[in-house]
Protein backbone atom coordinates (compact mmCIF):
# COMPACT_ATOMS: atom_id res chain seq x y z
CA UNK A 1 0.00 0.00 0.00
CA UNK A 2 2.39 2.68 0.81
CA UNK A 3 4.32 1.95 -2.51
CA UNK A 4 1.12 2.23 -4.78
CA UNK A 5 0.80 5.50 -2.83
CA UNK A 6 4.59 6.98 -3.43
CA UNK A 7 3.06 6.85 -6.81
CA UNK A 8 0.12 9.36 -5.91
CA UNK A 9 1.95 12.14 -6.80
CA UNK A 10 0.32 15.57 -8.37
CA UNK A 11 2.73 14.86 -10.70
CA UNK A 12 1.97 11.45 -11.92
CA UNK A 13 -1.78 12.13 -11.14
CA UNK A 14 -1.29 15.04 -13.51
CA UNK A 15 0.70 12.78 -16.56
CA UNK A 16 -2.46 10.35 -16.78
CA UNK A 17 -5.11 12.69 -16.71
CA UNK A 18 -3.51 14.18 -19.52
CA UNK A 19 -2.54 11.47 -21.26
CA UNK A 20 -6.36 10.34 -21.05
CA UNK A 21 -7.70 13.37 -22.36
CA UNK A 22 -5.25 13.47 -25.34
CA UNK A 23 -5.69 9.89 -26.17
CA UNK A 24 -10.02 10.72 -26.07
CA UNK A 25 -9.11 14.06 -28.58
CA UNK A 26 -6.99 11.52 -30.70
CA UNK A 27 -9.10 8.68 -31.07
CA UNK A 28 -12.83 9.49 -29.99
CA UNK A 29 -15.33 8.46 -33.22
CA UNK A 30 -11.80 8.39 -35.00
CA UNK A 31 -12.53 5.57 -37.93
CA UNK A 32 -15.77 7.66 -38.79
CA UNK A 33 -14.10 10.69 -39.19
CA UNK A 34 -10.13 10.55 -40.26
CA UNK A 35 -9.79 12.07 -43.56
CA UNK A 36 -8.83 9.88 -46.29
CA UNK A 37 -8.47 11.61 -49.61
CA UNK A 38 -6.01 11.71 -52.50
CA UNK A 39 -2.42 11.24 -50.78
CA UNK A 40 -3.79 9.09 -48.34
CA UNK A 41 -5.52 6.48 -50.98
CA UNK A 42 -1.67 7.27 -52.94
CA UNK A 43 -0.12 6.48 -49.83
CA UNK A 44 -2.03 3.40 -48.95
CA UNK A 45 -1.86 1.89 -52.38
CA UNK A 46 1.88 2.09 -52.48
CA UNK A 47 2.08 0.48 -49.05
CA UNK A 48 -0.27 -2.38 -50.11
CA UNK A 49 1.84 -3.22 -53.23
CA UNK A 50 4.59 -3.43 -50.62
CA UNK A 51 3.39 -6.57 -49.04
CA UNK A 52 0.70 -7.84 -51.59
CA UNK A 53 3.27 -8.11 -54.98
CA UNK A 54 6.68 -7.76 -53.01
CA UNK A 55 7.57 -4.61 -54.31
CA UNK A 56 9.39 -2.41 -52.01
CA UNK A 57 9.65 1.17 -52.75
CA UNK A 58 12.64 3.67 -52.24
CA UNK A 59 11.12 6.72 -52.74
CA UNK A 60 7.93 8.30 -50.68
CA UNK A 61 5.24 10.70 -51.77
CA UNK A 62 5.69 13.38 -53.89
CA UNK A 63 5.79 16.88 -52.46
CA UNK A 64 2.78 19.22 -53.75
CA UNK A 65 5.16 21.57 -54.30
CA UNK A 66 7.83 21.35 -56.91
CA UNK A 67 7.48 17.73 -57.50
CA UNK A 68 10.43 16.47 -55.78
CA UNK A 69 10.11 12.77 -53.99
CA UNK A 70 10.76 12.59 -50.09
CA UNK A 71 12.66 9.44 -48.55
CA UNK A 72 10.56 5.93 -47.96
CA UNK A 73 10.51 6.00 -44.35
CA UNK A 74 6.89 7.02 -44.01
CA UNK A 75 5.91 3.89 -46.41
CA UNK A 76 7.68 1.97 -44.14
CA UNK A 77 6.33 3.49 -41.00
CA UNK A 78 2.84 2.48 -42.62
CA UNK A 79 3.56 -0.90 -43.55
CA UNK A 80 2.89 -2.85 -40.26
CA UNK A 81 -0.01 -1.08 -39.43
CA UNK A 82 -2.02 -1.59 -42.81
CA UNK A 83 -0.86 -4.72 -43.18
CA UNK A 84 -3.00 -5.43 -40.20
CA UNK A 85 -6.19 -3.78 -40.91
CA UNK A 86 -5.68 -4.66 -44.76
CA UNK A 87 -8.21 -3.41 -46.78
CA UNK A 88 -9.47 -1.00 -44.02
CA UNK A 89 -6.60 2.02 -44.27
CA UNK A 90 -7.69 3.00 -40.71
CA UNK A 91 -4.28 0.83 -38.88
CA UNK A 92 -1.88 3.33 -39.85
CA UNK A 93 -4.42 6.39 -38.31
CA UNK A 94 -4.41 4.28 -35.07
CA UNK A 95 -0.56 4.79 -35.10
CA UNK A 96 -0.05 8.09 -36.17
CA UNK A 97 -2.75 8.95 -32.63
CA UNK A 98 -1.13 6.92 -30.72
CA UNK A 99 2.24 8.53 -31.64
CA UNK A 100 0.27 11.98 -31.04
CA UNK A 101 -0.11 10.66 -27.60
CA UNK A 102 3.36 8.72 -26.64
CA UNK A 103 4.68 12.55 -28.00
CA UNK A 104 2.41 14.28 -25.46
CA UNK A 105 4.15 11.88 -22.51
CA UNK A 106 7.59 12.54 -24.22
CA UNK A 107 7.18 15.99 -24.22
CA UNK A 108 6.34 16.11 -20.52
CA UNK A 109 9.64 14.03 -19.17
CA UNK A 110 11.60 15.91 -21.54
CA UNK A 111 10.36 19.39 -20.50
CA UNK A 112 11.02 17.97 -16.65
CA UNK A 113 14.73 16.97 -17.98
CA UNK A 114 15.85 20.05 -19.66
CA UNK A 115 13.79 22.61 -17.82
CA UNK A 116 11.93 22.60 -15.01
CA UNK A 117 8.43 21.11 -13.69
CA UNK A 118 6.27 24.52 -14.81
CA UNK A 119 7.84 24.25 -18.29
CA UNK A 120 6.70 20.61 -18.73
CA UNK A 121 3.59 20.75 -16.65
CA UNK A 122 2.28 23.81 -19.36
CA UNK A 123 3.99 22.45 -22.54
CA UNK A 124 2.77 19.58 -22.02
CA UNK A 125 -1.08 20.86 -21.70
CA UNK A 126 -0.51 22.96 -24.71
CA UNK A 127 0.60 20.12 -27.01
CA UNK A 128 -2.26 17.75 -25.95
CA UNK A 129 -4.94 20.17 -26.07
CA UNK A 130 -3.81 22.17 -29.51
CA UNK A 131 -6.41 21.73 -32.20
CA UNK A 132 -3.33 21.49 -34.33
CA UNK A 133 -1.51 19.10 -32.93
CA UNK A 134 -5.25 16.98 -32.38
CA UNK A 135 -6.32 17.57 -35.88
CA UNK A 136 -2.58 16.28 -37.26
CA UNK A 137 -2.91 13.03 -35.13
CA UNK A 138 -6.26 11.91 -36.80
CA UNK A 139 -5.06 11.13 -39.82
CA UNK A 140 -2.44 9.21 -41.55
CA UNK A 141 -0.33 11.66 -43.60
CA UNK A 142 3.52 11.90 -44.30
CA UNK A 143 3.95 15.18 -42.17
CA UNK A 144 1.95 14.27 -39.12
CA UNK A 145 4.63 11.89 -37.10
CA UNK A 146 7.04 15.16 -37.25
CA UNK A 147 6.93 16.23 -34.14
CA UNK A 148 7.74 13.25 -32.28
CA UNK A 149 10.99 13.00 -34.53
CA UNK A 150 11.81 16.62 -33.86
CA UNK A 151 11.33 16.65 -30.01
CA UNK A 152 13.42 13.99 -30.11
CA UNK A 153 16.18 15.76 -32.03
CA UNK A 154 15.56 18.86 -29.81
CA UNK A 155 16.52 16.71 -26.99
CA UNK A 156 19.30 14.96 -28.39
CA UNK A 157 20.90 18.38 -29.19
CA UNK A 158 20.29 18.92 -25.51
CA UNK A 159 22.39 15.77 -24.23
CA UNK A 160 25.04 15.89 -26.81
CA UNK A 161 26.14 19.39 -25.92
CA UNK A 162 25.52 18.99 -22.20
CA UNK A 163 26.38 15.27 -21.84
CA UNK A 164 28.59 13.12 -24.29
CA UNK A 165 29.07 14.19 -28.25
CA UNK A 166 27.57 10.69 -29.33
CA UNK A 167 24.50 12.00 -29.30
CA UNK A 168 25.03 14.06 -32.37
CA UNK A 169 24.95 10.71 -34.26
CA UNK A 170 21.08 10.48 -32.94
CA UNK A 171 20.15 14.10 -33.92
CA UNK A 172 21.77 13.12 -37.44
CA UNK A 173 19.36 9.70 -37.15
CA UNK A 174 16.49 12.18 -35.94
CA UNK A 175 17.28 14.46 -39.01
CA UNK A 176 17.05 12.35 -41.36
CA UNK A 177 14.07 10.80 -40.78
CA UNK A 178 12.37 14.17 -40.30
CA UNK A 179 12.87 15.45 -44.11
CA UNK A 180 11.54 11.89 -45.32
CA UNK A 181 8.58 13.20 -43.55
CA UNK A 182 8.83 17.19 -45.08
CA UNK A 183 11.74 19.13 -46.63
CA UNK A 184 10.74 22.04 -44.83
CA UNK A 185 12.09 20.40 -42.01
CA UNK A 186 15.72 20.86 -43.50
CA UNK A 187 15.28 23.51 -41.96
CA UNK A 188 15.82 22.23 -38.15
CA UNK A 189 19.36 21.90 -39.58
CA UNK A 190 20.55 25.11 -38.89
CA UNK A 191 19.21 24.64 -34.89
CA UNK A 192 21.36 22.05 -34.36
CA UNK A 193 24.31 23.72 -36.72
CA UNK A 194 24.27 26.57 -34.17
CA UNK A 195 24.82 24.33 -31.45
CA UNK A 196 27.26 22.34 -33.13
CA UNK A 197 29.04 25.36 -33.32
CA UNK A 198 28.67 26.67 -29.92
CA UNK A 199 29.14 23.25 -28.34
CA UNK A 200 33.02 23.14 -30.87
CA UNK A 201 33.67 26.77 -29.73
CA UNK A 202 33.84 25.63 -26.21
CA UNK A 203 35.75 22.61 -26.73
CA UNK A 204 38.21 24.24 -28.85
CA UNK A 205 38.79 26.61 -25.84
CA UNK A 206 39.03 23.19 -23.94
CA UNK A 207 41.88 21.98 -25.71
CA UNK A 208 39.08 18.91 -25.90
CA UNK A 209 37.17 19.25 -29.48
CA UNK A 210 38.50 15.85 -31.21
CA UNK A 211 35.57 13.25 -29.96
CA UNK A 212 33.28 15.73 -30.89
CA UNK A 213 35.03 16.61 -34.37
CA UNK A 214 34.80 12.57 -35.07
CA UNK A 215 30.94 12.28 -33.98
CA UNK A 216 30.32 15.57 -36.94
CA UNK A 217 31.53 13.54 -39.51
CA UNK A 218 29.96 9.92 -38.21
CA UNK A 219 27.28 11.98 -38.26
CA UNK A 220 27.46 13.45 -41.51
CA UNK A 221 28.17 10.08 -42.44
CA UNK A 222 24.76 8.77 -40.89
CA UNK A 223 23.17 11.63 -43.07
CA UNK A 224 24.32 10.47 -46.65
CA UNK A 225 23.35 7.18 -45.97
CA UNK A 226 20.33 8.02 -45.36
CA UNK A 227 19.96 9.79 -48.84
CA UNK A 228 20.99 6.52 -50.36
CA UNK A 229 17.69 5.13 -51.51
CA UNK A 230 16.87 8.80 -53.42
CA UNK A 231 20.27 8.88 -54.46
CA UNK A 232 19.80 5.86 -56.26
CA UNK A 233 16.66 6.76 -57.46
CA UNK A 234 17.53 10.33 -58.99
CA UNK A 235 20.54 8.70 -60.76
CA UNK A 236 18.23 6.02 -62.34
CA UNK A 237 15.69 9.10 -63.31
CA UNK A 238 18.37 11.48 -64.64
CA UNK A 239 18.54 13.45 -61.47
CA UNK A 240 14.63 14.35 -61.39
CA UNK A 241 14.54 15.50 -57.86
CA UNK A 242 17.83 17.83 -58.36
CA UNK A 243 15.94 19.12 -61.18
CA UNK A 244 13.10 19.72 -58.93
CA UNK A 245 15.07 21.44 -56.40
CA UNK A 246 16.86 23.90 -59.00
CA UNK A 247 13.59 24.54 -60.34
CA UNK A 248 11.74 25.85 -57.20
CA UNK A 249 15.11 28.18 -56.14
CA UNK A 250 15.36 29.60 -59.91
CA UNK A 251 12.05 29.40 -62.25
CA UNK A 252 9.96 29.58 -59.30
CA UNK A 253 11.74 32.19 -57.74
CA UNK A 254 10.58 30.18 -53.94
CA UNK A 255 13.17 32.28 -52.05
CA UNK A 256 13.80 35.45 -54.39
CA UNK A 257 12.80 38.19 -51.82
CA UNK A 258 12.18 40.75 -54.88
CA UNK A 259 9.99 38.75 -56.55
CA UNK A 260 7.00 40.74 -55.59
CA UNK A 261 6.20 44.30 -56.87
CA UNK A 262 7.71 46.83 -54.43
CA UNK A 263 10.56 45.06 -53.59
CA UNK A 264 13.98 45.90 -54.57
CA UNK A 265 17.09 45.79 -53.42
CA UNK A 266 18.02 46.76 -49.52
CA UNK A 267 14.02 47.43 -49.23
CA UNK A 268 13.36 43.49 -49.75
CA UNK A 269 16.04 42.64 -46.72
CA UNK A 270 13.91 45.29 -44.69
CA UNK A 271 10.44 43.60 -45.45
CA UNK A 272 11.94 39.94 -44.77
CA UNK A 273 12.14 41.46 -40.83
CA UNK A 274 9.25 44.06 -41.41
CA UNK A 275 6.62 41.91 -42.88
CA UNK A 276 7.66 38.42 -43.75
CA UNK A 277 9.10 37.61 -40.50
CA UNK A 278 5.93 38.84 -38.70
CA UNK A 279 4.10 37.50 -40.80
CA UNK A 280 5.19 33.68 -40.45
CA UNK A 281 6.13 34.60 -36.45
CA UNK A 282 2.54 35.60 -36.08
CA UNK A 283 1.13 32.44 -38.15
CA UNK A 284 3.20 29.65 -36.90
CA UNK A 285 3.50 30.97 -32.99
CA UNK A 286 -0.39 32.02 -32.63
CA UNK A 287 -2.01 31.75 -35.68
CA UNK A 288 -2.15 28.05 -36.46
CA UNK A 289 -3.13 27.76 -32.44
CA UNK A 290 -5.85 30.49 -32.13
CA UNK A 291 -7.24 30.97 -35.35
CA UNK A 292 -6.66 34.85 -37.07
CA UNK A 293 -7.30 37.12 -34.23
CA UNK A 294 -6.44 40.69 -33.17
CA UNK A 295 -5.08 39.58 -29.92
CA UNK A 296 -2.13 37.80 -31.89
CA UNK A 297 -0.65 40.85 -32.81
CA UNK A 298 -0.46 42.12 -29.18
CA UNK A 299 1.14 38.50 -28.17
CA UNK A 300 3.88 38.68 -30.88
CA UNK A 301 5.05 42.00 -29.84
CA UNK A 302 4.99 41.34 -25.96
CA UNK A 303 6.74 38.00 -26.61
CA UNK A 304 9.27 39.50 -29.11
CA UNK A 305 9.83 42.82 -26.64
CA UNK A 306 10.07 39.88 -23.83
CA UNK A 307 13.10 37.83 -25.55
CA UNK A 308 15.09 40.87 -26.68
CA UNK A 309 15.11 41.92 -23.61
CA UNK A 310 16.41 38.55 -21.99
CA UNK A 311 18.79 37.85 -24.25
CA UNK A 312 20.34 41.44 -23.64
CA UNK A 313 20.40 40.96 -19.73
CA UNK A 314 21.28 36.92 -20.14
CA UNK A 315 23.40 37.52 -23.15
CA UNK A 316 26.77 36.09 -21.70
CA UNK A 317 24.53 33.39 -19.16
CA UNK A 318 22.06 31.69 -21.74
CA UNK A 319 21.51 28.20 -20.55
CA UNK A 320 21.89 25.14 -23.29
CA UNK A 321 18.35 24.81 -22.77
CA UNK A 322 17.58 28.54 -23.91
CA UNK A 323 20.33 28.29 -26.41
CA UNK A 324 18.63 25.20 -28.06
CA UNK A 325 14.97 26.72 -27.40
CA UNK A 326 16.25 29.85 -29.83
CA UNK A 327 18.36 27.96 -32.48
CA UNK A 328 15.40 26.02 -33.21
CA UNK A 329 13.01 28.60 -33.10
CA UNK A 330 14.27 31.65 -34.84
CA UNK A 331 15.96 29.60 -37.52
CA UNK A 332 12.62 27.71 -38.34
CA UNK A 333 10.77 31.39 -38.23
CA UNK A 334 13.43 33.00 -40.20
CA UNK A 335 13.66 29.90 -42.66
CA UNK A 336 9.93 30.37 -43.02
CA UNK A 337 10.09 33.90 -43.73
CA UNK A 338 12.44 33.36 -46.29
CA UNK A 339 10.17 31.31 -48.89
CA UNK A 340 7.85 33.58 -50.71
CA UNK A 341 4.93 31.41 -51.26
CA UNK A 342 2.20 30.45 -48.95
CA UNK A 343 3.00 28.43 -45.75
CA UNK A 344 0.64 25.92 -44.63
CA UNK A 345 0.60 24.32 -41.08
CA UNK A 346 1.64 20.63 -41.77
CA UNK A 347 4.80 22.74 -43.13
CA UNK A 348 5.84 23.63 -39.70
CA UNK A 349 4.39 20.64 -38.29
CA UNK A 350 8.15 19.98 -36.58
CA UNK A 351 8.17 23.25 -34.85
CA UNK A 352 4.76 22.81 -33.00
CA UNK A 353 6.44 21.20 -29.85
CA UNK A 354 8.78 23.90 -30.08
CA UNK A 355 6.22 26.76 -29.86
CA UNK A 356 4.55 25.48 -26.74
CA UNK A 357 7.80 24.49 -25.39
CA UNK A 358 8.44 28.56 -25.85
CA UNK A 359 4.75 29.11 -24.43
CA UNK A 360 5.88 27.36 -21.09
CA UNK A 361 9.20 29.06 -21.11
CA UNK A 362 7.70 32.80 -21.33
CA UNK A 363 5.37 32.35 -18.56
CA UNK A 364 7.80 30.31 -16.49
CA UNK A 365 9.93 33.03 -16.25
CA UNK A 366 7.05 35.35 -13.98
CA UNK A 367 8.93 35.28 -10.50
CA UNK A 368 6.35 36.60 -8.22
CA UNK A 369 4.45 33.00 -8.06
CA UNK A 370 0.69 34.91 -7.40
CA UNK A 371 1.37 36.83 -10.45
CA UNK A 372 2.47 33.92 -12.70
CA UNK A 373 -0.53 31.71 -11.70
CA UNK A 374 -3.17 34.36 -12.24
CA UNK A 375 -1.22 35.30 -15.89
CA UNK A 376 -0.73 31.01 -16.24
CA UNK A 377 -4.07 30.45 -15.83
CA UNK A 378 -5.59 33.37 -18.00
CA UNK A 379 -3.71 32.34 -20.60
CA UNK A 380 -5.02 28.70 -20.45
CA UNK A 381 -8.53 29.39 -20.11
CA UNK A 382 -7.98 31.40 -23.07
CA UNK A 383 -5.97 28.36 -24.88
CA UNK A 384 -8.00 25.88 -24.27
CA UNK A 385 -11.53 27.96 -25.11
CA UNK A 386 -10.12 29.16 -28.31
CA UNK A 387 -9.15 25.26 -29.16
CA UNK A 388 -12.25 23.51 -28.54
CA UNK A 389 -13.77 26.02 -30.67
CA UNK A 390 -11.61 24.18 -33.96
CA UNK A 391 -12.22 20.33 -32.45
CA UNK A 392 -14.66 18.35 -35.08
CA UNK A 393 -15.78 14.50 -33.81
CA UNK A 394 -18.85 13.94 -35.35
CA UNK A 395 -19.56 11.91 -38.43
CA UNK A 396 -19.02 14.23 -41.71
CA UNK A 397 -21.30 14.44 -44.49
CA UNK A 398 -19.05 11.88 -46.35
CA UNK A 399 -16.91 9.53 -44.58
CA UNK A 400 -14.34 6.65 -45.16
CA UNK A 401 -17.50 3.99 -45.44
CA UNK A 402 -19.22 6.45 -48.15
CA UNK A 403 -15.83 6.36 -50.19
CA UNK A 404 -15.53 2.72 -49.87
CA UNK A 405 -19.70 2.27 -51.08
CA UNK A 406 -19.02 4.41 -54.27
CA UNK A 407 -15.84 2.13 -54.54
CA UNK A 408 -18.20 -0.97 -53.92
CA UNK A 409 -21.04 0.34 -56.83
CA UNK A 410 -18.46 0.59 -59.39
CA UNK A 411 -17.36 -3.04 -58.71
CA UNK A 412 -20.55 -4.67 -59.54
CA UNK A 413 -20.68 -2.72 -63.37
CA UNK A 414 -18.00 -4.39 -64.28
CA UNK A 415 -17.88 -7.58 -65.40
CA UNK A 416 -15.02 -10.15 -64.79
CA UNK A 417 -12.03 -9.37 -66.41
CA UNK A 418 -13.17 -5.94 -67.90
CA UNK A 419 -10.84 -3.19 -68.27
CA UNK A 420 -11.72 0.09 -66.79
CA UNK A 421 -10.71 3.41 -65.27
CA UNK A 422 -11.41 6.56 -63.35
CA UNK A 423 -11.65 9.88 -63.03
CA UNK A 424 -12.66 12.17 -60.26
CA UNK A 425 -13.42 15.59 -60.78
CA UNK A 426 -13.03 17.21 -57.13
CA UNK A 427 -12.18 19.94 -55.44
CA UNK A 428 -9.35 17.89 -53.94
CA UNK A 429 -7.79 18.14 -57.86
CA UNK A 430 -7.01 14.64 -57.48
CA UNK A 431 -7.77 13.50 -60.76
CA UNK A 432 -7.16 9.74 -60.36
CA UNK A 433 -9.40 9.69 -57.68
CA UNK A 434 -6.72 7.46 -55.24
CA UNK A 435 -8.86 7.39 -52.36
CA UNK A 436 -11.71 5.27 -54.49
CA UNK A 437 -9.04 3.72 -56.72
CA UNK A 438 -7.41 2.41 -53.50
CA UNK A 439 -10.03 0.30 -52.05
CA UNK A 440 -10.96 -0.89 -55.35
CA UNK A 441 -7.56 -2.27 -55.89
CA UNK A 442 -8.63 -4.62 -52.91
CA UNK A 443 -11.34 -6.11 -55.04
CA UNK A 444 -11.38 -9.11 -57.36
CA UNK A 445 -11.73 -7.02 -60.45
CA UNK A 446 -9.11 -3.64 -59.76
CA UNK A 447 -9.05 -0.65 -62.00
CA UNK A 448 -6.34 -0.34 -64.65
CA UNK A 449 -2.81 1.01 -63.13
CA UNK A 450 -2.74 4.99 -64.59
CA UNK A 451 0.09 4.52 -67.38
CA UNK A 452 -2.89 1.79 -68.56
CA UNK A 453 -5.67 4.33 -69.08
CA UNK A 454 -5.86 3.71 -73.22
CA UNK A 455 -6.74 0.38 -72.38
CA UNK A 456 -9.62 0.99 -70.83
CA UNK A 457 -13.22 -0.59 -72.14
CA UNK A 458 -15.09 1.64 -69.67
CA UNK A 459 -14.63 4.94 -67.50
CA UNK A 460 -16.23 5.93 -64.40
CA UNK A 461 -16.39 9.55 -64.00
CA UNK A 462 -17.01 10.36 -60.02
CA UNK A 463 -18.56 14.26 -59.92
CA UNK A 464 -17.76 14.96 -56.35
CA UNK A 465 -18.17 19.01 -57.45
CA UNK A 466 -21.26 18.71 -59.51
CA UNK A 467 -19.90 22.32 -61.42
CA UNK A 468 -20.07 21.07 -65.05
CA UNK A 469 -22.67 20.10 -66.60
CA UNK A 470 -21.67 18.46 -69.94
CA UNK A 471 -18.79 16.33 -68.38
CA UNK A 472 -18.43 14.91 -71.39
CA UNK A 473 -16.68 17.46 -73.16
CA UNK A 474 -14.44 18.26 -70.62
CA UNK A 475 -10.92 18.79 -71.41
CA UNK A 476 -9.39 16.37 -69.23
CA UNK A 477 -7.11 13.88 -71.28
CA UNK A 478 -8.66 10.33 -69.66
CA UNK A 479 -11.62 11.25 -70.90
CA UNK A 480 -10.63 12.99 -74.28
CA UNK A 481 -8.90 10.11 -75.22
CA UNK A 482 -11.44 7.62 -74.29
CA UNK A 483 -12.77 6.55 -77.34
CA UNK A 484 -16.62 5.82 -75.81
CA UNK A 485 -18.79 8.49 -75.54
CA UNK A 486 -21.83 6.99 -74.81
CA UNK A 487 -23.50 7.17 -71.10
CA UNK A 488 -24.47 3.94 -70.27
CA UNK A 489 -25.50 4.85 -66.83
CA UNK A 490 -25.34 8.21 -64.29
CA UNK A 491 -26.16 7.69 -60.43
CA UNK A 492 -26.29 9.85 -57.54
CA UNK A 493 -24.84 9.19 -54.07
CA UNK A 494 -27.11 11.54 -51.77
CA UNK A 495 -25.53 13.61 -50.38
CA UNK A 496 -22.11 12.43 -52.54
CA UNK A 497 -21.03 12.24 -55.63
CA UNK A 498 -22.77 11.95 -59.19
CA UNK A 499 -21.12 8.75 -61.11
CA UNK A 500 -21.48 8.48 -64.89
CA UNK A 501 -19.97 5.49 -66.55
CA UNK A 502 -19.08 5.82 -70.06
CA UNK A 503 -18.66 2.92 -72.39
CA UNK A 504 -19.30 0.83 -75.51
CA UNK A 505 -23.36 -0.03 -75.19
CA UNK A 506 -22.64 -3.30 -77.15
CA UNK A 507 -20.36 -4.53 -74.43
CA UNK A 508 -22.51 -3.28 -71.34
CA UNK A 509 -22.66 -5.21 -68.27
CA UNK A 510 -24.79 -4.32 -65.11
CA UNK A 511 -23.77 -6.48 -62.10
CA UNK A 512 -26.87 -4.65 -60.26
Amino acid sequence: MKTFKKYLTFNNIFLVVILALATFLRFYNLKNTFMFQGDQGRDALVVANIFKEKDPVFIGPVTSIGNMYLGPFYYYFMLPFLYLSYPNPIGPVYAVAALGVITVALLYFICKKVFNQKVALLATIFFAFSNVTVGLARFSWNPNPAPFFSLLMFYFSYLASKKDSRYWLLVSLMFSILIQLHYVALLSFAGALIIFILDLKRKIKEKNSQKLIKHGFLSILIFLLSLTPLVLFDFKHDWRNLNALKNIVSKEQSFDLERKSGREGLGAFVKLFTVDFKRQSKKVLFNSTFGDLGINNLFLYLSLVFVLFYLIKKRKKLKTEEKLLFSYLLTGLLGLSLYQHEVYTHYYAYLLPIVYIFYAWILSKIRAKWFFYLISSLFLIFFLRKNLEFYSFSDSGWTINDVKMVADSIQKRVANGEKYNLVLLSESKDLYGMNYRYFLSSMNNPPLKIEEHHQAEKLFIINEEKKEQNIINLEIYEIVVFPYKNILEKYQFDPGPEITVLGNEENNYNGQ
